[in-house]
């Protein structure tokens, strides 16, 4: 038997950081499909962030008239934005019960899971940079957020590794 979860731990530093992704992946499915039903495919970023999606389409003008200029187009960007919206939502429900169900009850299995989920996009948003970039679009604000998404998971991985290994190394009382 293990000694009992604490918030005030290097695991619950972890869960805390786990918890604030999902929360964040939950925000983002919700809020960017609205706005881009709304307003159309210029409303928000529809891949990296507003000025490197103007800049593939020819200019902030071209892709905030798209809705008008050409709604089938507007239907597929905001459509397949949406797609991927569902699928972020499906994982920040698991990535969030798994964080309180396992994590917290310092089940390495998910650390693993929730871990490798999360790190799992990186080759793709890789990819996407590597696209955008050979465009000559501008990567300035896409890089930060990605960063800060990204070390997000692996700062908690750390953290749970570590935390859950004090744990089992803690005598209870």
């Amino acid at each position: 038997m293990m000694p009992s979860f604490r918030w005030r731990s290097l695991l619950g530093a972890s869960v805390i950081l786990f918890l604030l992704y999902g929360a964040a992946n939950v925000l983002a499915a919700l809020s960017v499909p609205i706005t881009l039903i709304r307003g159309g495919a210029g409303a928000t970023a529809v891949v990296l962030d507003p000025d490197s999606d103007a800049y593939l389409v020819g200019g902030k003008q071209v892709i905030n008239a798209l809705r008008s200029a050409n709604p089938k187009l507007n239907t597929l960007l905001v459509s397949s934005m949406v797609s991927m919206c569902a699928q972020m939502m499906a994982f920040a429900l698991v990535a969030i019960l798994v964080t309180w169900f396992a994590i917290r009850r310092g089940q390495t299995w998910g650390l693993w899971a929730v871990g490798a989920a999360a790190l799992a996009q990186l080759p793709y948003y890789a990819a996407i940079l590597a696209m955008y970039a050979a465009q000559g679009a501008p990567l300035g604000g896409s890089v930060p957020g990605l960063l800060s998404f990204s070390l997000g998971p692996l700062v908690a991985l750390a953290l749970g590794f570590v935390g859950i290994r004090r744990m089992r190394l803690t005598p209870m009382t």
